[in-house]
C-alpha cells in the first residue's frame, strides 16, 4: 500500500532563558526526530526574538520553523513530544500546501530599504554639492 504524504509546517519557540548549549540540544533533538520521521525537511533557525507578550512570565524565546513532508500520524506525535518536553514555551504544527519558504531574517523590510536607498541618495547629493 502506497503511503499518504502531507506537508507540514511546525514553528516551536524555545525559552529564551535558557543556556545556549541547552536550546541546542533542544534543537537538535527535534531537528533529528524530524529528519528521521519525515522527508523534504527544512529548518529556519530565526533565533532568539522577542515576544508578542510574556508567556510564563518569560519575554524572549527561541524561534524554530520546521517544514516537512510526512504521514499524517507523525505530526501527532510530534506535538505530544513538543508539549511534554521542558522548555518550549509554544509550539504549533499546520498543514501546509504551499511552496516552502525560508524567511530571509537579517533582510529588511521592503519599506525600510525604500528609505535606505532615497537617504542615501539625498546624502549623495549633499555631498556633491558640497564638492563644489
Amino acid at each position: 500500500m502506497e503511503k499518504k504524504l502531507a506537508a507540514y509546517e511546525t514553528m516551536y519557540v524555545v525559552d529564551g532563558t535558557l543556556a545556549d548549549d541547552a536550546i541546542a540540544a533542544i534543537v537538535a533533538k527535534f531537528t533529528a526526530l524530524v529528519n528521521d520521521n519525515a522527508s523534504d525537511v527544512v529548518i529556519a533557525e530565526w533565533g532568539k526574538r522577542r515576544l508578542a507578550y510574556p508567556i510564563n512570565y518569560k519575554n524572549e524565546g527561541y524561534y524554530v520553523l520546521m517544514n516537512f513532508k510526512s504521514e499524517p500520524t507523525f505530526p501527532l506525535e510530534l506535538e505530544r513530544i513538543l508539549g511534554i518536553t521542558d522548555g518550549i514555551i509554544r509550539s504549533m504544527t499546520t498543514r501546509f500546501d504551499g511552496a516552502v519558504v525560508t524567511p530571509a531574517v537579517a533582510e529588511a523590510a521592503p519599506a525600510e530599504k525604500a528609505e535606505a536607498q532615497t537617504e542615501a541618495a539625498a546624502n549623495s547629493e549633499t555631498a556633491e554639492k558640497d564638492a563644489e
